[in-house]
């Protein structure tokens, strides 16, 4: 009775052992499974922060894109408004520069033509001089010689001579010119 009893014993023992081994078993599997759930639970945790964090510097990104591509397009705008602005003011100042030699051009011709005429106004008062002095000595010689004819006329006409020499100097005392030089 002592053998079986202490076989019993060592039955109850073994069962004892095994069911504590067993449960022992559970326990390091439950604590394995939490381990590993745990260590999944920390890697997708992780990667959605490693995602979030990719996500946020790619929308950053995209977000400096935006504002650099709009400062661009600003930058391009201002740049092709002062072009077109400094465009205008050189076809401004061209047209004005064109302008001003034209005019000075028109101030040239007018000049030049104002001297020509001048000129030309002088050439004629002198040669009208000249051709009214020329005018006057012919007309002078006609009268000279119609003098020189009538006092011939009277000496045939037999005028004492004393008469005709007096008719003579005065008729012959020259006359003053109207014209003056």
């Amino acid at each position: 009775a002592v053998v079986s009893t202490q076989s019993t014993g060592d039955q109850q023992a073994e069962k004892d052992a095994l069911r504590a081994k067993r449960i022992q078993e559970e326990v390091e599997r439950e604590q394995r499974k939490k381990d590993k759930e745990a260590a999944v639970k920390k890697a997708q945790t992780e990667s959605h922060l490693r995602k979030a964090r990719e996500q946020q510097v790619q929308m950053q990104e995209h977000f400096l894109a935006i504002e650099a591509q709009r400062e661009r397009q600003e930058f391009e705008r201002v740049l092709k408004v002062q072009q077109h602005g400094q465009k205008q003011e050189e076809e401004k100042e061209r047209d004005a520069r064109t302008k001003r030699l034209h005019h000075a051009e028109e101030v040239r011709k007018q000049i030049k033509e104002k001297e020509s005429n001048l000129i030309h106004a002088r050439q004629m008062f002198f040669e009208e001089g000249i051709k009214l002095d020329q005018e006057a000595q012919e007309r002078r010689r006609r009268l000279d010689e119609i003098k020189k004819k009538k006092l011939e006329e009277l000496q045939g006409a037999g005028v004492p001579s004393k008469y005709v020499n007096e008719v003579s100097r005065r008729a012959m005392k020259p006359q003053t010119s109207l014209i003056t030089h």
